[in-house]
């Protein structure tokens, strides 16, 4: 990986269209992208066959190459596999890169027997920086597992960090985790679970992003606006998004706002670059020391991980 600072290409939008130009020379970190390999012998759970844009190997060289086009320094994986080897997976595939591949968010099961010994392993790596929350077994009941909370605090003790991904989870979860386990650091990813519609966010959620964003442990993801759009292909123009970027700013301001894309989902509602415009169009008004805190300096902090090398 070239040691050098990619400008970032910020967007203004006129008419509803992109056009770029360049900024200041401001690293990236993107803390949500994927990686997997469709060919392996075992097959894997995600994602599934039928999905004609995201069923095919999708290893480094692809988000290499995405990367020097877009000018991205660095990024966080985000395990996807349900698989507990696949986290193991995942690190010896990136291992030749240590400057680009960063860190992983593993993929665990909260709640159950093994949880303490596999985190306590994986863990050794220090680009083993915490878990996603994604499932949500056992139902309604979930949080009445006492299992669940110790290893919640588990997480805590160890300084590991937890993404929630929203789709199984509500805000209100989240409140109430962050309330209970006011040290533990949480990321709430793909805009808090917005669903965007490109007109005024909805009540309730802007009442629950609210009360959940006092929590000062929680943080919130600007990933998946093209997937919280609902639309194929996707809005490319920043005032569809701005009403739901608009609240998570003010909620929860300049230090707890991290960047991520979830490539290469991404690809569902266009590409890599069309979907980094749209966040630059968002940040483009903002200082330079704003800019570089939610592009790298927030992330860095979050996971615990060193500064980049440049």
């Amino acid at each position: 990986m070239k040691k050098l600072i990619v400008p970032v290409l910020t967007s203004v939008f006129l008419a509803g269209c992109a056009t770029y130009q360049k900024s200041a020379d401001i690293p990236i970190i993107d803390t949500h992208i994927h990686l997997y390999d469709t060919n392996r012998a075992q097959g894997l759970p995600w994602p599934p066959k039928d999905d004609k844009v995201l069923y095919r190997p999708v290893l480094t060289e692809h988000f290499d190459k995405v990367s020097d086009e877009n000018g991205i320094n660095a990024t966080v994986i985000v395990e996807a596999s349900k698989w507990i080897p696949d986290n193991q997976w995942v690190l010896d595939l990136v291992k030749h890169d240590p400057d680009r591949y960063i860190g992983l968010v593993g993929s665990l099961e909260i709640g159950t027997p093994d949880f303490k010994k596999h985190l306590t392993e994986l863990s050794k790596d220090a680009r083993f920086v915490g878990i996603r929350m994604r499932e949500r077994p056992g139902g309604d009941n979930f949080f009445e597992n006492e299992a669940v909370w110790s290893d919640l605090q588990l997480l805590s003790d160890m300084n590991q960090t937890l993404d929630v991904l929203m789709f199984q989870y509500s805000l209100d979860d989240v409140d109430m985790i962050s309330k209970r386990l006011p040290k533990l650091k949480i990321l709430i990813n793909h805009v808090a679970g917005a669903d965007i519609e490109g007109k005024p966010a909805d009540p309730k959620w802007i009442a629950a992003v609210q009360k959940v964003a006092k929590n000062p442990n929680v943080n919130c993801k600007i990933s998946g606006l093209f997937q919280q759009s609902h639309r194929r292909p996707s809005p490319k123009n920043l005032s569809f998004y701005k009403p739901e970027l608009d609240l998570l700013w003010k909620a929860f301001g300049e230090d707890r706002l991290i960047y991520g894309s979830n490539w290469p989902v991404t690809m569902r509602g266009g590409t890599y670059g069309e979907y980094l415009a749209v966040v630059n169009g968002f940040f483009a008004d903002k200082s330079r020391a704003v800019r570089e805190k939610f592009f790298f300096k927030n992330a860095l902090k979050f996971y615990g991980l060193p500064a980049l090398k440049r």
